[in-house]
């Protein structure tokens, strides 16, 4: 009786067929290897997107509170707050109420605290009612629900161990980007790797579910409820892939802006092509990266502004205006309601002083057209400038814009809508995923994809071939960090080529063992070629 197998195996795919079959072993392994990550960044960034909410329905006892006739000083609720606090915390911010019943936020730094860019500085936030004066109570920044999903979104960024890598910014300028290296930490370098692979698993799955004759009974948006099993998965796994394909790309790509390795260097980019105009004003050492804080985060292109200087004038030992004093001016300005005021830090050089301003930024994340930070006179309280994106050059600008649809701000509930679509897609797309392997594992074995024979490769399009190496040579290029993972990859598989190739020498290439992922009867074909492409109705006899 002839051998399935070995038939299967002499009989030589179609080039459409071979192609399929290359595209869905990598799209399944991919998927394999970025479905932890795609888990926790959807489970994350539902907690982020509602973090408002969440933190007032969690934290109520802190941030709500009873409306009362008038308000205290702001100065007074300040000094309320470092009472409770040690001696040597600095005060870093002052967030004013944003409506009648919210409280007053007091932010201070611990003096252990790392600076930027060697960690993350976890702020002490004190929480005063603004009219009684009565301390709430505190916490750090980085606790509860919301401060565990920042952190565990961006893989704990600068924290814990780290490396350095090469500077772009240091080659194409460097006065402005004096360091060599970038430390990064390596979650968040992690992170970066795997977005550049996220983009593989999307390019492959829209490849898959494109319509073609060789599927042409396929359907490409409804789904089959009524077949059950792993053809209603698949229809569900396709559509839902499809749907939050380009919107997920997106957030791929604008996150990677603000990663610590490739956004440090696209932001170095960016200011040297299309640079910002400079404010013609005196500044101080600081810049306004170095208050940047999760809860305050300055927006992404205001982070390599410096901060400005106050003139002291001529009078003798000139005192600064109070915070009540600031705040006044920060509503008459129409800050918008959230804004945090942080207060000025002098510089002594050589006997020297260098007065720092009162920098009044808008609460990020928030809409390009609100972006705005305000530098006041500390001892005059008059504008010293008035930064807004409108200043920013136009690749900056641009990443603002994307980053704020990323935090789903910029078109208020239709991006929080579209961002929470493609939150949920992705958890569908991994459970969907993981049922339609589990529907399709032959009794005894794990229904992996096993490895791509001579016969497959041979199959393949030149054309599509070289069409996917320079796709990959263009990703590997623009993304460094996924380039060389591309390479490790590629070693791997041609080391593993070659050990397979040694270690059948001289037996019989007709057998299951050796013949790799082709090795399968024919009659049995159109159920492992379905998964890859996404269609049930592909001829058996079609992928050989």
């Amino acid at each position: 009786m002839e051998n399935p197998v070995a038939t299967a195996v002499h009989t030589k795919p179609n080039g459409q067929a071979a192609l399929l079959r290359r595209i869905w072993r990598l799209h399944f392994w991919v998927g394999l290897f970025a479905a932890p990550v795609l888990v926790v960044l959807a489970c994350t960034g539902l907690v982020i997107l509602y973090s408002q909410p969440l933190d007032t329905l969690l934290n109520r006892d802190l941030l709500v509170v009873s409306q009362g006739p008038e308000t205290i000083p702001l100065d007074e609720q300040v000094r309320v707050a470092q009472q409770h606090v040690a001696a040597d915390y600095a005060l870093d911010a002052v967030t004013p109420p944003q409506d009648p019943g919210r409280s007053t936020q007091i932010d201070f730094l611990r003096p252990t605290a790392p600076e930027y860019p060697n960690g993350e500085a976890n702020l002490t936030q004190v929480f005063v009612d603004p009219y009684t004066g009565q301390y709430l109570g505190q916490r750090s920044q980085l606790s509860g629900l919301v401060g565990w999903a920042n952190q565990i979104h961006r893989m704990f960024g600068n924290d814990g161990p780290k490396v350095q890598l090469p500077s772009l910014g240091h080659l194409i300028a460097p006065s402005a980007y004096p360091a060599a290296t970038i430390p990064v930490g390596v979650g968040n370098l992690w992170m970066e790797l795997t977005a550049g692979w996220i983009l593989v698993l999307l390019a492959s799955g829209v490849f898959l579910w494109w319509p073609r004759a060789i599927q042409s009974t396929k359907p490409l948006l409804r789904i089959r409820w009524r077949s059950g099993g792993r053809v209603r998965w698949r229809d569900l796994h396709a559509l839902t892939g499809v749907v939050i394909a380009v919107i997920l790309i997106c957030y791929i790509l604008s996150g990677l802006t603000w990663s610590r390795y490739w956004g440090e260097n696209w932001r170095a980019f960016a200011s040297t092509v299309t640079p910002s105009t400079e404010i013609d004003a005196p500044s101080t050492p600081a810049k306004m990266g170095d208050y940047d804080r999760l809860g305050r985060r300055i927006a992404w292109a205001a982070t390599d502004d410096p901060v400005l200087a106050s003139d002291p004038g001529t009078a003798p030992g000139p005192a600064p205006l109070g915070f009540a004093e600031i705040d006044r001016i920060a509503k008459d300005e129409h800050m918008v309601p959230g804004y945090s005021i942080i207060p000025p830090s002098d510089t002594t050089t050589d006997g020297d002083t260098v007065y720092g301003s009162y920098t009044v930024v808008n609460h990020w994340p928030q809409k390009v057209s609100e972006q705005r930070t305000l530098y006041l006179n500390q001892f005059t309280g008059a504008t010293i400038a008035n930064a807004t994106a409108a200043q920013d050059g136009a690749l900056s600008r641009l990443t603002s814009f994307g980053i704020a649809m990323h935090m789903g701000n910029q078109l208020g509930w239709l991006t929080r809508i579209s961002a929470t679509v493609a939150c949920l897609g992705v958890l569908i797309s991994v459970l969907t995923g993981f049922l339609m392997w589990w529907k399709r594992r032959p009794k005894g074995g794990t229904g992996l994809p096993r490895n791509t024979n001579e016969t497959t490769r041979a199959a393949t399009p030149r054309g599509a071939v070289i069409a996917i190496g320079a796709t990959a040579v263009t990703l590997g290029v623009l993304y460094p960090i996924f380039g060389v993972s591309l390479l490790v990859v590629a070693a791997i598989e041609a080391a593993l080529t070659a050990w397979r190739v040694s270690q059948a020498d001289g037996t019989d290439t007709t057998t299951a063992t050796d013949a790799g992922d082709d090795a399968v009867p024919a009659e049995a074909d159109g159920e492992e070629a379905g998964i890859a492409e996404g269609g049930d109705d592909i001829p058996a006899g079609a992928m050989h």
